[in-house]
């Protein structure tokens, strides 16, 4: 699992998060597949810490244990360390503000030309930046302890604690 890296780019947005609902119908509306997720450029902690997300996701899926209706709304949920589909936009979706993201390849098959077709439908500007503890809002997402890789992989599983 570490040592490949987790399908995803971090984007600059074209302009300042102002509205977070229609940002996320254009994404809807703008990418190439069902598959694809748009998340907060803070939301990652690591390559791991994705895959660890993207595993729960997995499982979930073939269980169909999956609180959200959609495959991105269920990563975002699980990141987020939360039950509640809502709360999970606040922490890791978009909100009013931001200036980056993460576009998010949950199907792990696509190239990397898929990523630049879905960042320039949306005018975003793909980094070279990956997911680190250094941009890493622990606290945006809920984390009231110290921020470490740890500490965001164990915030996913509390997500489905019930």
């Amino acid at each position: 699992m570490s040592e490949q890296i987790f399908p995803c780019r971090r984007v600059e947005l074209n302009e300042v998060c102002k509205n977070p609902r229609d940002l996320a119908l254009d994404w809807i509306a703008n990418r190439s597949a069902e598959h694809w997720a748009l998340i907060s450029g803070t939301a990652l902690a690591s390559d791991i810490h994705g895959w660890v997300a993207h595993a729960v996701l997995m499982r979930n899926h073939e269980r169909g244990n999956m609180r959200s209706n959609s495959l991105d709304g269920e990563f975002i949920r699980l990141i987020s360390g939360t039950h509640h589909v809502a709360t999970s936009f606040k922490r890791a979706g978009l909100v009013e503000g931001d200036k980056t993201a993460y576009i998010v390849d949950l199907s792990n098959k696509e190239s990397e030309s898929v990523f630049e077709k879905n960042a320039n439908n949306m005018g975003f500007k793909i980094l070279k930046d990956r997911p680190n503890l250094e941009i890493f809002d622990h606290l945006r997402l809920g984390i009231t302890g110290e921020k470490t890789e740890n500490a965001a992989i164990g915030h996913i599983h509390i997500a489905d604690l019930r």
